[in-house]
């Protein structure tokens, strides 16, 4: 059923269009027969129950993490980023908000790739902020158990809780950009560091640790703006941070080809629906990339050839 509901997205059809359009070949190779060899079709009505009541958002959720955990363990990608998309609304839209940056009423997708990769995604309203969904993201890849090097995230997420607690549960560097007359903050310098580690001895505190573990010690008795303040000092210092940063660029050109591939706005979905049909079609898009994965496709993005 969940394959079918992938051609469902892909093809862009209402469910019992989906059923109608398959031929024979294609019902057989989604397994769609009896003992005997009989095709055996559910109906659009059953295949929309299955989706949205017997799954419904939690197992939804849960099949997004396993995606994405295989994505992960087939993957070479050491990089994540963070971005959000706008998913659109018609402009007539009384439940959507208006967004003057994008100037369209929306709702956001907040996504997180691993190289080209789509991971793990979160839906809000369209006036929500992008910083308050970074934990969730953290957590999700944490319990992915990803093995990343870098996690980078534009201005929107610029702030010392988001720095230390990407490296406390990531083990990753934050990149995160910063504003043009960003200066170094005093309280994260080594010298600043040292005195809280020494200050605080009697929980554990060693001055004379390595940096990481001295961060680790902060970070742990509640320190953890002060920890962020040093690796956002370091990367203000990182002449090499700029080109890191640049890899971002990729979010974009992958949120447009999920809108070019599956249905990716809130266009005529009911509103308590919109959460779950966005989740839908981003693990149709996981199931499409995973399959080239599997399959050692070298032309990423073919998805034409499956279907």
């Amino acid at each position: 059923m969940i394959k079918l509901f992938v051609v469902k997205c892909f093809r862009q059809l209402s469910y019992d269009k989906t059923i109608s359009s398959l031929t024979d070949e294609e019902a057989i190779l989604l397994s769609f027969y009896d003992e005997n060899g009989q095709i055996k079709l559910p109906s659009g009505g059953t295949l929309h129950h299955f989706m949205k009541y017997r799954l419904g958002e939690k197992g939804v959720n849960e099949i997004m993490m396993l995606i994405g955990e295989k994505i992960l363990k087939l993957s070479q990608e050491k990089e994540a980023k963070i971005d959000s998309t706008p998913l659109e609304a018609s402009r007539y839209d009384k439940h959507a908000d208006y967004n003057p940056h994008y100037e369209c009423k929306m709702d956001k997708a907040h996504i997180t790739m691993v190289g080209t990769y789509p991971i793990f995604m979160t839906h809000t309203k369209g006036l929500s902020g992008d910083s308050p969904e970074l934990i969730d993201h953290i957590e999700a890849l944490k319990n992915m158990n990803a093995n990343l090097e870098f996690y980078s995230a534009d201005g929107g997420y610029d702030s010392f809780l988001n720095h230390s607690d990407i490296w406390y549960n990531l083990n990753a560097k934050p990149i995160i950009s910063y504003a043009s007359n960003a200066v170094i903050n005093q309280e994260g310098e080594e010298e600043r560091i040292d005195h809280w580690v020494n200050k605080k001895w009697k929980l554990g505190g060693d001055i004379h640790a390595p940096m990481e573990n001295k961060l680790r010690f902060l970070y742990e008795i509640g320190r953890k703006e002060q920890v962020g303040m040093y690796l956002r000092n370091q990367n203000i210092r990182d002449e090499t941070f700029d080109d890191q940063y640049k890899k971002r660029a990729e979010c974009e050109k992958i949120h447009g080809h999920i809108k070019g591939t599956v249905k990716f706005d809130i266009r005529r979905v009911r509103n308590q629906s919109r959460k779950l049909y966005s989740l839908l079609s981003f693990i149709a898009y996981q199931l499409l990339v995973l399959t080239e994965m599997q399959n050692k496709v070298e032309d990423k993005n073919s998805f034409g050839r499956y279907f």
